[in-house]
C-alpha cells in the first residue's frame, strides 16, 4: 500500500512538529504551574475564609454571626470538597480515546479499501451516504465529532479544547467533572467573598488610621477577597458560554466551527433536556458528582463511536464491526 505521506511532506513538516513539540512541553510545564496555583488559592481562601474569618466569628459573634459563620464553616467545607474531587477528576481521567482498529464501514474488507484509495488526490468514498474522516497524525480513521490532541498525540472523542488548568483535554469523559470544578468554583469564591466582604472593609479602615503597628491579617483578607472576586466574575463568564453550549450538544471547537461556516440547525442537537441528559446522565442523584458509572461510560462510549451519516435521524445509526468487538 503507498504510504499516505510523501517523503518531501514529511521533510517539509519536520520545522513544525519540533516546534509543535515544544509548545506542548512548554504547556504542560505551565500546567503543573497552573495546579500548584490553583491549591495555593484554595490554600489561602481556606486560611482567610474558615480559619481567619469564620472559626473567630462563630466564638466571637453575636447570634447573627454565629450563624452566618456556621454556614460558612459548613458550606465552604463541602464546596471545597467537591471542587477538589472535580478537579483532580479532570485531571486524572481520560478524555475518551478512540480504540484501535476502530472504522466507520460495514467490515474490515470496505474499510481496507477505502484506506488504500485515501492517498488519491481525487478520493471519494465508494458509499456516497458515508463522509469518512481520517486522520493523517494518528494514520487512523475517526468518528464524527472527534479531534487530533497534540499535546497527547491522540484523537479525542467529543473534544471540547485542551486546559491547561487541568493539564488535560477536555473530551467525551471527563466534560462533565471539567463543568462541575467550574460550576463549585464558582460557588465557592462567591461564598469567599461575601465572607470577605468585612475583612477587605477593614484593610481600607486600617489604611485611613495609619497604624504604626498594623497586623497582616486586613491585607491577607484583602488579598483573598481580590482573588476570589476576580475568579468569580471570570468563571461565571465561562460557566454561560458552557450552560449555552450544553443546551445545544456543541463543544467549544465546534462553536467556532460552526460560526466560520454559517451552517444550518446543528444536526447533534436533539434538545435541551436530552443534550444535558447525555452529559450529565440519566440519574438526578449523580448529576453533582464528577464521576460515570460503568454503564454510563460504555453508553457515551457507544453513542460517539457510532457514525451517523449526513441529514439522518438518531435512529439510523451504523457502527463499525472492530467497535462491536471493543466495547
Amino acid at each position: 500500500m503507498p504510504p499516505l505521506l510523501d517523503k518531501e511532506n514529511v521533510k517539509m513538516t519536520d520545522c513544525t512538529d519540533c516546534n509543535v513539540f515544544q509548545f506542548c512541553q512548554f504547556l504542560k510545564l505551565l500546567g503543573k504551574i497552573m495546579i500548584l496555583l490553583v491549591l495555593l488559592i484554595v490554600g489561602l481562601t481556606y486560611y482567610a475564609v474558615i480559619i481567619a474569618t469564620s472559626v473567630p466569628g462563630l466564638y466571637e459573634g453575636g447570634a447573627g454571626m454565629k450563624t452566618w459563620s456556621l454556614f460558612v464553616i459548613i458550606t465552604f467545607h463541602y464546596l471545597v470538597f467537591m471542587l477538589l474531587w472535580s478537579y483532580f477528576t479532570a485531571i486524572a481521567t481520560d478524555p475518551g480515546r478512540v480504540p484501535p482498529g476502530w472504522h466507520p464501514f460495514a467490515d474490515e474488507e470496505e474499510a481496507a479499501f477505502e484506506l488504500e484509495r485515501l492517498h488519491y488526490a481525487s478520493y471519494q468514498p465508494a458509499n456516497k451516504s458515508v463522509r469518512p474522516r481520517f486522520c493523517k497524525k494518528c494514520q487512523a480513521w475517526k468518528p464524527p465529532r472527534t479531534h487530533h490532541d497534540s499535546m497527547s498525540g491522540t484523537c479525542v472523542l467529543k473534544m471540547d479544547h485542551y486546559c491547561i488548568w487541568v493539564l488535560n483535554c477536555v473530551g467525551l469523559l471527563n466534560y462533565k467533572a471539567f463543568l462541575l470544578f467550574l460550576v463549585y468554583t464558582f460557588l465557592a469564591t462567591f461564598l469567599a467573598t461575601a465572607a470577605l466582604v468585612n475583612g477587605f472593609v477593614i484593610y481600607f479602615k486600617e489604611l485611613q488610621e495609619e497604624d504604626p503597628h498594623p497586623s497582616a491579617k486586613p491585607a491577607v483578607l484583602f488579598l483573598a477577597f481580590v482573588i476570589d472576586a476576580a475568579f468569580a466574575l471570570a468563571i461565571v463568564g465561562f460557566l454561560i458560554m458552557h450552560c449555552r453550549m450544553i443546551a445545544k450538544n456543541m463543544t467549544t471547537i465546534e462553536m467556532y466551527e460552526k460560526r466560520r461556516s454559517a451552517t444550518g440547525p446543528w444536526r447533534f442537537d436533539r434538545g435541551a433536556k436530552q443534550n444535558f441528559l447525555e452529559v450529565f446522565g440519566k440519574s438526578r442523584s449523580r448529576w453533582f458528582v464528577p464521576a460515570y458509572t460503568k454503564e454510563e461510560v460504555r453508553e457515551l462510549l457507544s453513542n460517539n463511536l457510532r457514525f451517523r451519516p449526513p441529514d439522518s435521524d438518531d435512529a439510523e445509526l451504523t457502527v463499525s464491526r472492530s467497535f462491536s468487538n471493543n466495547v
